[in-house]
């Protein structure tokens, strides 16, 4: 007797091409030519859909458009909603509720997992520069269902867990409290596409990331990028103490005091692949953002570094200096609008084992430690600019779970906002 299939409901803010409901649950649907070489071959189903945002009045959507993630579709429009035709494509029904994506129509919970993709779609954003997607409002939504029905099934939430520290905290409370499995965060550590700087059990003494796009939507992403790889020092990670962040010609100014070591930083800048010729504070006065600066003190004497060098840089580069001297560094190239998939084809491989498991491949504290830091520095950012901010709410200690994952190469440099 053939087992029931493994239903997967996806809640999902917005559905356009190349929006991250696209890039995962489109290839959930139908895998990429080159998914099964990187690990990816659906053993589960997506059941349902539920979608928040249909945009109305705008591009349509053309009547030969093709969704499939096979078609060597290159469109990439914001307006253009694509999940009628994925739904009728791979007769997925959409759902009017999210109670009833769980349930799948029926009177009881019908879903053995839940996909929570909060990211794109129209949502104000705040004085500190956050964009207020509404992940933890979700999460809550799907957790009414689990207590109406007195059964908890897995849960991935896309990207950092909310904008807002206490929500980000509740919603790790919630699930610890009901047993919900839980797994967060991007495709950045998970992708693997940063080569492997062999730092477990090693004594890194400073660590750097550089980034472009934005603060918040790529500074999380250079976060969780360098928080996978710190946290394997020695002791694991022993949380945050104090932050400091600095914006404009104050960026220049604290790389000239020293604030963070220019050896360190010109190595991990000659990483980069995709610099732009000529100084890079130059390349950055040209671009419409201006660069930024997040510091953070770690309870151990480790001191990380994130700087924004839009106009500059388009990719994600990691450098640590080890108390030795030793400086190691490497780029992630993750992949340009054609290639911009396969990070997630390694992200989806993660969920689906996940989801089967019931066991996230990364530690949750990660996710919780980057999510609260990510909105410590923006509010520190515009309130506090410069200062030395004390952070005991960020004193998350944990040790990494023994994951190690695939790398791709090849991959070109990413032209697609909020990755």
């Amino acid at each position: 007797m053939n087992a029931r299939p493994f239903k997967i409901a996806a809640i999902c803010t917005q559905y356009y091409p190349f929006s991250h409901a696209d890039v995962i649950v489109t290839r959930w649907l139908e895998p990429h030519v080159n998914d099964a070489r990187l690990g990816f071959v659906p053993s589960t189903q997506i059941a349902s859909l539920w979608v928040m945002q249909h945009p109305e009045g705008d591009a349509p959507v053309p009547a030969d458009f093709d969704v499939s993630p096979n078609s060597g579709r290159q469109t990439y429009d914001t307006r253009f909603d694509i999940s009628q035709s994925v739904s009728q494509r791979y007769a997925v029904p959409i759902f009017p509720t999210i109670r009833e994506a769980l349930r799948l129509g029926g009177e009881q919970l019908g879903v053995d997992a839940v996909l929570l993709i909060g990211e794109h779609g129209q949502f104000p954003r705040n004085d500190y520069g956050q964009i207020l997607y509404p992940r933890k409002e979700l999460f809550d939504e799907i957790v009414k269902v689990f207590q109406e029905f007195g059964q908890v099934v897995p849960v991935f939430c896309d990207k950092h867990l909310s904008w807002n520290i206490a929500w980000a905290q509740e919603m790790i409370r919630t699930a610890e409290t009901l047993g919900i499995p839980l797994f967060a965060g991007s495709s950045a550590p998970i992708s693997g596409s940063l080569n492997d700087l062999h730092l477990v059990g090693e004594n890194i003494a400073e660590s750097l990331g550089l980034f472009y796009v934005g603060g918040e939507v790529y500074g999380i992403h250079s976060l969780e990028y360098v928080q996978s790889l710190i946290e394997q020092r020695i002791g694991g990670e022993s949380g945050i103490v104090a932050v400091r962040a600095y914006e404009g010609d104050d960026v220049w100014e604290a790389l000239a005091r020293g604030e963070w070591s220019r050896e360190l930083f010109d190595a991990t800048l000659s990483a980069a692949v995709t610099a732009h010729p000529g100084d890079f504070r130059t390349n950055c006065a040209k671009s419409a953002l201006e660069p930024v600066a997040f510091i953070c003190e770690h309870a151990d004497g480790h001191r990380q570094t994130h700087i924004m060098l839009d106009g500059h840089i388009q990719e994600f580069v990691a450098g640590v200096r080890l108390r030795s001297g030793e400086i190691r560094a490497s780029t992630c190239n993750m992949g340009g609008l054609e290639n911009f998939v396969v990070n997630f084809t390694h992200l989806d491989r993660e969920i689906q084992k996940f989801f089967l498991t019931r066991r996230a491949p990364i530690a949750i504290e990660r996710v919780l430690l980057t999510t609260m830091t990510i909105a410590t520095l923006m509010h520190a950012l515009k309130d506090q600019p410069s200062q030395r901010v004390l952070t005991p709410h960020l004193g998350v200690a944990y040790k990494p779970l023994p994951y190690t994952p695939m790398r791709i190469s090849g991959c070109k440099s990413p032209t697609i906002p909020n990755a």
